[in-house]
């Protein structure tokens, strides 16, 4: 999400600020629209957040639509949908490319959620073998979890083994429950629970417990089968990250103050995306300098911190950076760039705008966003050598040379 964009009201009063701008941080991690409308498919019902993206849509569309980033709004409309499926006959025409397509594809999955929730409120809970052998009935839900372990001191981790049809709270309940036990024992049965794929509930409780066991064995174990490409989702500390064998690609929203040091023992890392919130900041990314694989680099959020010239001596050929106001001269250095998505921030440095263009002309394809406010002026006296091209939201800049 571009830093000049708030959350909208109606998400902020659901979910808090906070939570309200992560929700969007992980909206814009998907790739491109087509992968965040099929991402938002599989995501858990929330009643209150489909509500809430509902009063958006009906309130505060119009206003805010363009000023986020393109996969945040599909993202929304596809929430609202759960709610109310007639939203989308009320979402303007050539929004954005193939719409109708797009909504065709968000109906589908508004009918099998609703069909998923009916089905779940009339199927029979399952129940783990153990609860049938005489052993105290395990908590059920996540905020039961901290009584039910303070009145079975004792209690065998391997109770909390995955069984067949477990369902996602009674997951969620084990991870929590393990975590909250941390022996030895109860890393074993965790380990069980590895998986290369997590939802965004199982990994706030794997990030909850990352801390109570050793960081790096935990980190090998739980998400060594996701390194071809992790989704940490939101993280306060990467500490022991490296120990992850043969990682490929991350993916994470830090929550909190850090710098990317614990990257350095991942020599083979070859895409790297980093959002990091408003309430956290970078503090230094020359721990990417030494990594030889680097190809694409998402760098976004607040990075004032960070000194970014450093990303000159680095292999980046994909680049999407924040410069939440720094000088960006510095990408004229940066002899391997081949592509660079661009946010200038609220405070844009006076030379932006002469950077982005001899960027194109070089043969850089730039895009910008073309809310952010110096943009039109650019778009506007863009000079002939340069192509300009807008769509959705963006512009893109390219040299003129190359059009067609």
């Amino acid at each position: 999400m571009p830093d000049t964009a708030p959350p909208p009201k109606a998400l902020v009063e659901a979910l808090g600020a906070s939570a309200a701008e992560q929700l969007l941080a992980k909206f814009a991690a998907y790739s491109n629209l087509p992968n965040a409308i099929a991402g938002i498919a599989k995501r858990p019902s929330d009643p209150s957040l489909e509500q809430a993206a509902l009063r958006w849509f009906d309130e505060d569309f119009a206003e805010t639509a363009a000023q986020m980033d393109i996969r945040e709004t599909w993202a929304l409309i596809a929430l609202a949908a759960r709610a109310d499926v007639s939203v989308l006959g009320r979402v303007p025409a050539d929004t954005v490319s193939n719409q109708a397509q797009k909504i065709a594809s968000i109906r589908r999955a508004a009918a099998k959620h609703a069909k998923l929730l009916a089905a779940a409120d009339a199927a029979p809970a399952p129940v783990p073998v153990d609860a049938a052998a005489g052993v105290p009935q395990l908590p059920a839900k996540v905020s039961e979890v901290a009584k039910w372990i303070a009145a079975h001191p004792d209690v065998d981790a391997k109770m909390f083994a995955p069984y067949p049809g477990q369902r996602a709270a009674a997951r969620r309940s084990a991870l929590r429950a393990l975590g909250s036990i941390a022996s030895p024992e109860a890393f074993d049965v965790l380990g069980q629970y590895a998986t290369a794929e997590y939802s965004d509930a199982d990994l706030a409780e794997l990030h909850r417990a990352w801390g109570r066991f050793d960081r790096r064995g935990f980190a090998a174990t739980m998400f060594g089968p996701a390194a071809r490409g992790l989704r940490l989702d939101v993280c306060a500390d990467l500490e022991g990250i490296g120990a992850v064998d043969g990682l490929l690609a991350l993916d994470v929203i830090l929550a909190k103050p850090a710098d990317l040091s614990p990257l350095a023992e991942c020599r083979g890392l070859e895409r790297l995306r980093v959002h990091a919130l408003e309430d956290a900041g970078l503090a230094s990314i020359d721990a990417i300098v030494g990594l030889p694989r680097l190809a694409h680099l998402e760098l976004i959020g607040s990075t004032r911190g960070a000194d970014l010239t450093v990303l000159t001596r680095t292999p980046i050929e994909q680049l999407y950076l924040a410069l939440d106001g720094a000088d960006g001269s510095f990408l004229r250095e940066m002899t391997r760039l081949a592509g660079l998505k661009l946010s200038g921030g609220n405070e844009t440095h006076a030379g932006l705008a002469g950077t982005a263009l001899d960027l194109a002309r070089n043969g850089v394809t730039v895009v910008l966003y073309r809310h952010e406010r110096w943009v039109p002026e650019l778009v506007a006296n863009a000079p002939g050598d340069v192509l300009v091209e807008e769509a959705n939201g963006f512009v893109r800049l390219r040299p003129a040379q190359n059009a067609g």
